[in-house]
């Protein structure tokens, strides 16, 4: 807190009749911090902007006070002791502070930056590495993505226990950074081999462990383990490293989030993406990490290992609910008490120290900690309602990531903002938000209402259900464009009409059971379209008899001819198709007679602007071969040759019978009329530009797995071309006719994403504000509020409350319980409402602030008879105080405030 206390107790010699003792209560703002930093877990990376809160406790709190008498002598109850008071040297001005500053910090401060870069880099692009490598569905990727989060901020608490209790701070990060180092390596080396390989996904879950378990080790460590370089005299070289050090953290965040994309967009290994350079740079720089701490190995202060508090109150509750269930225990004030029923201080070290120290066999350690262990719960009754934040702001990198790929991603039909980018916005809103709410924001509302810790982080919370409000309202837009799937039981049918130009006025008229008729022009297809009021395209929708049953089932379809459609006693008049429940089927219509397909209706997930298309081959001379599809707007594109291999974003194929026997045949449909097989292939996201299809004569790569140059590549122009510079649509091209003339067919069976990925910038500006107001605020009011002795305990755990929001949105995905993701954003803004209407009525009914001091009146611990002394004497003394204008409180917030 900014509060601290000193006591001056003057005793007068024998003569005198009576003992004075005086407490003045001063409030100041501190310029320096004690040579020993807050403890581990002051800080949290969660967001890019938290660690503020670090400077802000460093510069105002942790200041040790002596009881000093104002001639210098230290007092100890009644006795006392002359005691040189400690000189020290205050470096402020630049030369003074280069020339003192310890040169190690400079290794922590790199290391940071590197640590940073690896993790955020790695971080940014792992959901579109679940859905695309490991072939992980929306859902499947969201809960390891955020189950991932999970850990890394369950496993700081274990790296504060390690690093407090047995090894020290620098031996932690030493080794964890080793192991952090590892984990980045694994996965990188597993992102080298294609999705079929056996070591998908269990290298890359391996190494996400790893990765979990090294970046909680050193997140706990790093920026306490830097503030012990500092000296008493060092403290505003002290604030300046922690400036330095959040500088570094954001620095390091902001650049990885913008460019890990591009590394991860870019052609590379055969493959249009390259997750290997997006995974290994950070890998290297990890590395780069390791060694630069190790660099000031020799010359880093390193603090032996303290007590481990976060054992220490777990032996304290346990002792006391055993005491407590004990039979004829008696009743207590409060139940941690029952703890002193079997405590014996001449059998515990800590209270024979402070009897020692205190020169007083009476002083009991104990219960000063049961009163700080009291108000770690008081304050842990606050953290309630706090994972719910949580639990909305780290949707950030998977669920508003999988709804930015539904989006269109286009600033020019050049230029794409990559939706992963997104998450750069937040870094850089968090910079400057920081200081637009401390200059004008906060000192403007001051003016207008009393601020408070908890008034923020409740108009943080109502930020936070704002932002997924307006996240609703922009997925039912975007929901315009996706699919109305069919639901269990019921199956969406297509028909096509594939009559060639030789019959242009030809139209198909079909009629479903019910008596439901469509009419297709040629060339045409029934698709899903919401503009289509009229419902002149709308798919035929068929429900199973049984429609708790999965089972297929048939329905016969009426097929009519107008136009010109040649022999019309050679057409076929019927359709008998096979529904599939949850499926849309597409049904070609043509001279030829007609097959039926099962459409995939998956949008492309590669994030890098794609349209999915399909091919349908139904040639005359039954080709069933390869296919490719080669840009025609390349900067290397030559006639002669138009197809490289070499370039995989400007080379796509479709390979039968290659890789161990996989398949880019998805298979053969018969023809109702001709008998003939009608080849599918799968369908593959291409990305936007001007194409050309050719046949592929011969494969991509040799017998030796190496890829063929463009005038190896032999290929067959079918004379279709295609621009598209539309994303996120799903097309299928039917090939009929004669093999040298195809006639090529178009059916859309999804939309192409219509709404701009710029309309994310306003929840992604509102969910920022509320971070600032609710986290930033977060780590004020739980390090001030807590004891001095419970502060590292209390920013443990405050990081796992991120761990709990994080667990909160895996259980809801593994529940499913929405199939609209718009219902299930407007759901989440409501919980976060409600819980945020919960912790403002914790806030006015139950907390009341406590700012605590550093000096730990131990006196007061004990001595019955010197309590009642000092109460007496203090009643008659007044309490002064002096307004400390930094902290943003006056002094009733401190001594008896609520709300």
């Amino acid at each position: 807190g900014g509060r601290s206390t000193i006591e001056n107790r003057a005793v007068q010699g024998d003569n005198e009749t009576q003992t004075k003792t005086v407490r003045t209560v001063i409030e100041r703002q501190r310029n320096y911090s004690p040579p020993l930093t807050p403890p581990s877990l002051l800080v949290s990376n969660n967001s890019t902007g938290s660690f503020l809160v670090s400077i802000a406790t460093m510069a105002y709190s942790e200041s040790r006070s002596e009881s000093v008498s104002s001639k210098g002598k230290k007092s100890y109850g009644h006795e006392l002791e002359t005691v040189p008071l400690p000189e020290k040297k205050i470096y402020t001005t630049w030369p003074d502070m280069i020339r003192h500053w310890p040169k190690t910090t400079l290794c922590i401060v790199s290391n940071e930056f590197c640590e940073r870069f690896s993790y955020y880099g790695m971080r940014t692009v792992l959901t579109f590495y679940l859905l695309n490598v490991l072939k992980f569905t929306d859902s499947q990727s969201t809960i390891f993505f955020n189950g991932f989060t999970v850990l890394c901020y369950t496993t700081p608490l274990l790296g504060s226990i390690v690093a407090d209790g047995y090894i020290g701070k620098f031996w932690t990060i030493f080794s964890v950074s080793i192991l952090y180092a590892i984990g980045q390596v694994v996965l990188a080396l597993a992102s080298i081999k294609n999705y079929q390989s056996s070591v998908h996904p269990w290298m890359d879950l391996s190494g996400l462990l790893i990765i979990a378990f090294g970046t909680g080790g050193i997140k706990p460590c790093v920026s306490a383990f830097g503030g012990d370089q500092f000296e008493l005299g060092q403290e505003r070289m002290l604030s300046l490293f922690f400036s330095m050090f959040y500088f570094s953290i954001n620095a390091g965040s902001m650049i990885s989030t913008f460019i890990s994309p591009i590394f991860r967009s870019q052609p590379c290994l055969g493959q249009d993406s390259c997750y290997p350079m997006a995974f290994g740079i950070p890998a290297i720089l990890m590395i780069v990490a390791t060694l630069v701490f190790m660099g000031g190995s020799f010359w880093y202060k390193k603090n032996p290992p303290k007590d481990n508090v976060f054992g220490e109150v777990s032996r304290l509750m346990f002792g006391a609910v055993g005491n407590k269930m004990k039979k004829g225990s008696t009743p207590k004030e409060h139940w941690l008490l029952h703890y002193l029923t079997t405590h014996d201080c001449a059998l515990d070290a800590k209270c024979l120290e402070l009897q020692a120290e205190k020169r007083n066999k009476k002083l009991c350690q104990k219960k000063k900690f049961i009163d700080d262990v009291r108000s770690l719960l008081r304050v842990l009754v606050m953290f309630l309602p706090v994972p719910m934040f949580w639990a909305l702001y780290d949707q950030q990198g998977s669920v508003w990531l999988l709804q930015a790929i539904q989006m269109d991603c286009r600033l020019s039909d050049s230029l794409l903002l990559l939706p992963d980018q997104m998450q750069t916005l937040n870094a850089v809103l968090i910079l400057a938000f920081i200081p637009l709410f401390q200059v004008i924001i906060y000192p403007v509302a001051a003016k207008c209402v009393r601020l408070t810790p908890l008034r923020k982080m409740v108009t943080g919370g109502l930020l936070a259900s704002l932002a997924f409000l307006i996240t609703g309202f922009v997925q039912l837009q975007v929901n315009t464009t996706l699919p109305n799937l069919p639901g269990k039981g019921q199956c969406s049918i297509s028909f096509w009409n594939q009559f060639n130009n030789d019959f242009k006025t030809c139209q198909i008229i079909v009629t479903d059971p019910n008596g439901d008729k469509r009419t297709i022009n040629q060339s045409m297809a029934l698709h899903e379209n919401k503009d289509d009021k009229a419902g002149v395209f709308k798919l035929f929708q068929t429900k199973s008899p049984n429609q708790k049953s999965t089972s297929d089932w048939t329905l016969t379809f009426k097929i009519a001819y107008a136009g010109n459609c040649g022999d019309k006693t050679k057409l076929q008049n019927t359709a008998v198709i096979t529904a599939k429940s949850k499926k849309v089927i597409y049904v070609g219509v043509g001279p030829f007679g007609y097959y039926q397909n099962t459409a995939n209706t998956d949008k492309p997930t590669d994030g890098t602007g794609e349209f999915s298309m399909g091919i349908v081959a139904n040639l005359d001379d039954h080709y069933a071969g390869n296919f490719a599809m080669c840009r025609s707007d390349a900067s290397d594109y030559d006639r002669a040759h138009p197809c490289n291999p070499r370039h995989p974003a400007d080379f796509y194929f479709w390979e039968t019978d290659y890789n161990d026997g996989t398949d880019d045949r998805e298979g053969n449909s018969t023809v109702v009329g001709s008998g003939s097989l009608v080849t599918t292939y799968k369908q593959k996201s291409v990305k936007p530009g001007k194409w050309e299809l050719y046949y592929l004569l011969n494969t991509p790569k040799d017998i030796n797995r190496q890829t063929y140059n463009k005038t190896a590549t032999l290929v067959q122009y079918t004379n279709f071309n295609l621009t598209r510079f539309e994303q996120g649509g799903v097309f299928i091209y039917a090939l009929s006719g004669p093999r040298d003339s195809p006639y090529i067919t178009e059916l859309q069976i999804v939309q192409n994403n219509k709404v701009s990925i710029l309309w994310q910038i306003p929840q992604i500006v509102v969910i920022t504000a509320a971070e600032i107001l609710f986290s930033i605020t977060g780590y004020e009011f739980a390090y001030s509020q807590s004891a001095p002795s419970m502060k590292a305990l209390v920013q443990a755990l405050w990081l796992l409350t991120t761990a709990a929001g994080d667990t909160i949105i895996v259980i809801i995905t593994i529940l499913n319980l929405f199939e609209n993701m718009a219902v299930e954003f407007f759901v989440y803004a409501a919980a976060m409402f409600v819980v945020i209407a919960i912790f403002a009525l914790l806030s006015i009914f139950y907390y009341t602030y406590n700012y605590y001091t550093t000096d730990e009146d131990d006196d007061e611990y004990g001595v019955d008879d010197m309590e009642e002394e000092v109460a007496e004497i203090e009643d008659h003394n007044p309490r002064y105080s002096i307004d400390n204008k930094a902290f943003n409180s006056d002094e009733a917030d401190c001594l008896d405030v609520r709300f």
